[in-house]
């Protein structure tokens, strides 16, 4: 799964990775609703990508960052 942020006042975008379900993939099953995804794991994420270097306000390119299942 991966999920694309950005600083509301930000140009630059990350795209946070998460590492594949333990079980097969489901051909044809419907997408994640925002509402079905754990606000908290999506935060501890976003904090993981800044300690990386992810400046949001700073001008560039979009950066891939790559999380575990916690978000860190």
């Amino acid at each position: 799964m991966a999920i694309g942020v950005r600083h509301q006042e930000g140009q630059r975008e990350a795209v946070l990775e998460f590492p594949p379900a333990t079980q097969p993939p489901r051909f044809n099953a419907p997408q994640l609703k925002p509402q079905q995804i754990d606000t908290k794991l999506v935060a501890r994420a976003i904090g993981s990508a800044v300690a990386a270097g992810w400046e949001p306000l700073s001008r560039g390119k979009t950066v891939v960052i790559v999380v575990d299942e916690t978000g860190g």
